[in-house]
């Protein structure tokens, strides 16, 4: 029996709408479970670019550039006796004696000294500057000294060899309480000085270069009072993990 025109279309317009309806719905529920795709040229599917993953740039500055502030030197890792720092200036804080350039820094640290001994204050801890830059003339009259005094072995566990100084490179400073007591002795870790630098210094950008017990690592003997500006971003790492520049 022939099925009347009537429902011929009826039937016709049912298919049309169902049709697209299911096919809509089956798609979304696809798209739904998948993974998040993004299409480029010729219909190829793309996983979407996971971003770097954050954290501590071990690249940001040279270990090895003088200049840096991150350079290296120590009793295996000598600098030019050339060198010397371009940007040197006394910091605006207390200093052991004026007009001297062993009270200068360079200018990243002098400005990181001066903001950390002005939040020392309002503490009540009173810092000063007892050295900081030394050439590599004055260095090995410092040295010679040591020598003649103790011996070249005892010399080398507390006093570096021209060109493997820190100060050189005008990034330690050597701090000390306004009131001089224990100045330049381990006993100074022990001051409120001293104890507020070992917790706060990495705030500042600063690093206790020569940490008690780490002198297989460093080379020298515990020196609570000198400080070596590497930057905040370094300062922080060392502080959280515990190791030493």
């Amino acid at each position: 029996m022939p099925i009347p025109e009537k429902t011929r279309k009826r039937l016709l317009l049912a298919v049309l709408i169902i049709v697209p309806t299911i096919s809509i719905l089956l798609l979304w529920q696809g798209r739904a479970g998948a993974p998040n795709w993004t299409f480029i040229g010729n219909d190829q599917p793309a996983e979407e670019a996971t971003p770097p993953p954050t954290g501590f740039n071990k690249q940001l500055y040279s270990i090895d550039d003088p200049a840096s502030l991150w350079f290296i030197v120590n009793k295996q890792r000598p600098m030019p006796a050339s060198y010397a720092p371009a940007d040197l200036r006394q910091p605006a804080l207390q200093v052991r004696s004026n007009g001297s350039t062993e009270l200068f820094l360079r200018d990243a640290a002098a400005t990181a000294v001066e903001q950390m001994t002005a939040a020392a204050a309002k503490q009540g801890i009173n810092l000063m500057l007892v050295s900081g830059y030394r050439s590599y003339g004055l260095r090995q009259a410092v040295y010679g000294g040591n020598v003649a005094r103790e011996g070249q072995a005892a010399a080398d566990l507390t006093s570096a060899r021209p060109g493997h100084s820190e100060h050189q490179t005008g990034l330690a400073a050597d701090l000390g309480s306004t009131n001089r007591l224990c100045e330049l002795e381990t006993c100074f870790g022990q001051t409120p000085e001293g104890r507020w630098l070992a917790a706060h210094a990495h705030e500042h950008g600063f690093v206790l270069r020569y940490p008690n017990n780490k002198q297989a690592i460093v080379g020298y003997t515990y020196e609570p009072w000198h400080m070596r500006y590497v930057g905040p971003e370094l300062a922080a790492e060392i502080n959280k993990t515990g190791q030493t520049l």
